[in-house]
């Protein structure tokens, strides 16, 4: 829109955990890069606050608890419906120029919501995907299905539709200045996450495969630093006891100690989760462990697939079995199965000298 003012203020909207956060990163630089000058406010989960620091670009947080928005139920309680209410509030009161939804329609109540939340601006420019529930929308871009595009493209889409200008669409961040690594980390290590989050726990490769792997890049001379929430501390026990040079780093790190963590791995090894989102943003590569979820919408920036044929060394890989039921977790234009299926075949079927194939041609090594 080249006749359009500059906006003064934009409001960016993503109700999203870290790592679909993060994944924002190319449309947050797509909207600061066309409006030095605007204000950019992202509207998201008090727990993904924290990314906004290590992306960058000058945003600043409008949070609000989004599981009182997840379903008709949970909104109708009147705790909720006041919380919702003073969020309507402070959103008409600032005065948005342009409104950025961040999501995909994927559920008719979805649709709602975020169509109630556009309202409550007052805004008259209105951009994001749509798949046919975007009456609400005045500028947009086509939403053709998850893995279409991979989702920090379809975010970067969005912006660009709002005024942004292109940008590529791996997500970067910056580590704030000062940050030191843990005082024990070891010189040569590879970072291990076993924890995929509380989201899926269908995208979790088995823990005793996990130490399995430590123990035979213990073996090459290569640490094993195991990081990730509290929630990963008794996977990160079983590991530790296997390996005989592991750290266990799970539940004790800030995020920027994170990311430094990461940016001096050799490679890091986990599932779909934000550790591995992060680990390409700071540059290191990743071999991604991929069951249920959608690998071609949350792939790694840059990762290939594993087929065991020849990559160049430091190529970030996903490690899977292509089933005809995977994956099964946002699929289409579908949410699908979160839990995956009872006997989650297609995590089982990634074997130990599946992955350790990958990490010793990342490495480049026989």
């Amino acid at each position: 829109m080249p006749n359009s003012p500059v906006p003064r203020r934009i409001l960016a909207i993503k109700l999203a955990d870290l790592g679909d956060l993060l994944l924002c990163e190319p449309a947050f630089r797509s909207l600061r890069r066309a409006f030095p000058t605007t204000r950019i406010d992202v509207l998201t989960t008090p727990a993904s606050t924290a990314v906004l620091d290590l992306i960058g670009h000058d945003l600043r947080a409008v949070t609000f608890p989004k599981h009182l928005f997840d379903s008709p139920s949970a909104l109708a309680r009147p705790s909720a419906q006041l919380q919702a209410a003073k969020l309507a509030v402070a959103l008409r009161t600032a005065r948005y120029d342009r409104v950025v939804v961040f999501h995909h329609l994927t559920t008719a109540f979805g649709a709602w919501k975020f169509s109630a939340l556009v309202r409550a601006t007052g805004s008259r420019y209105v951009a994001g995907l749509d798949n046919g529930r975007g009456a609400f929308l005045t500028h947009r871009t086509t939403d053709r299905g998850f893995g279409a595009r991979h989702e920090a493209a379809y975010m970067r889409d969005v912006a660009v539709v709002a005024g942004g200008a292109e940008v590529t669409a791996a997500p970067r961040v910056q580590i704030p200045d000062g940050t030191l690594p843990p005082p024990n980390l070891p010189h040569e290590f590879a970072a291990i996450f076993p924890v995929t989050g509380k989201f899926s726990r269908a995208r979790e490769w088995q823990a005793q495969r996990y130490a399995d792997l430590a123990l035979r890049l213990h073996q090459r001379g290569i640490a094993s630093v195991l990081v990730g929430g509290h929630d990963a501390n008794d996977a990160a026990r079983m590991i530790d006891a296997t390996s005989p040079s592991s750290v266990d780093l799970t539940g004790t790190t800030t995020l920027p100690e994170l990311a430094t963590v990461l940016s001096r791995a050799r490679l890091v090894v986990g599932g779909d989760s934000f550790i591995g989102h992060l680990a390409a943003a700071v540059g290191t590569p990743v071999v991604s462990i991929f069951g249920p979820s959608n690998a071609d919408a949350w792939r790694p920036a840059g990762a290939l697939n594993w087929d065991g044929r020849w990559s160049p060394p430091g190529t970030s890989l996903v490690v899977r079995h292509d089933l005809p039921c995977e994956p099964c977790i946002y699929t289409g234009y579908r949410l699908g199965r979160p839990e995956g299926c009872p006997d989650r075949t297609c995590l089982k079927l990634v074997t130990i000298d599946d992955v350790d194939a990958a990490v010793s041609q990342v490495l480049g090594v026989a």
